[in-house]
């Protein structure tokens, strides 16, 4: 599917998007609800093509060149079920999709530097991890304070040993 043919597809959607929050808008507002309900429509048309949509409740989808019958009383040729929370995705890769990947593949991804633990830092968690066993239970819970007590003793052990 080229491009112009994604484009136009996401367009007649926009549209007839807009041509129904219109519709509701006006029933709702007059003439600022039309234009409010058909701005919100379009916009949502344009989010709705590019983005996967999950079924809030189960659907009973009909092809989409049968609609016009169906509204005057004809049964569809078939019918499928799309029961909750199933998604439906874009078949065919959108624009966004497409420059995702372009970028993707241009753009190196760097790992963010990790914080380097300060001297301080390395020689409390080490007087931390000898003092606490003082300060628990045999159950391996901590005692009545014992969690400060614990920390004030291994902040006291790291300052005499970096002293």
């Amino acid at each position: 599917m080229s491009r112009e043919s994604r484009a136009s597809a996401k367009a007649t959607l926009s549209s007839s998007l807009a041509a129904t929050g219109a519709a509701i808008g006006a029933i709702a507002g007059g003439p600022v609800g039309a234009t409010v309900g058909g701005v919100v429509g379009a916009l949502t048309g344009l989010v709705i093509a590019d983005q996967p949509t999950v079924l809030q409740t189960d659907y009973i989808c009909i092809p989409a060149y049968e609609y016009s019958a169906v509204l005057m009383g004809k049964q569809p040729s078939h019918t499928i079920l799309a029961k909750e929370g199933e998604v439906i995705m874009p078949i065919q890769p959108t624009e966004a999709m497409e420059t995702e990947a372009i970028l993707d593949e241009v753009l190196p991804t760097v790992a963010p530097k990790r914080r380097k633990a300060s001297k301080y830092n390395r020689a409390y968690a080490k007087a931390f991890k000898e003092v606490a066993s003082k300060y628990k239970k045999k159950s391996g819970g901590w005692q009545k304070n014992g969690f400060k007590s614990a920390q004030k003793a291994a902040h006291a052990l790291a300052k005499r040993r970096l002293n």
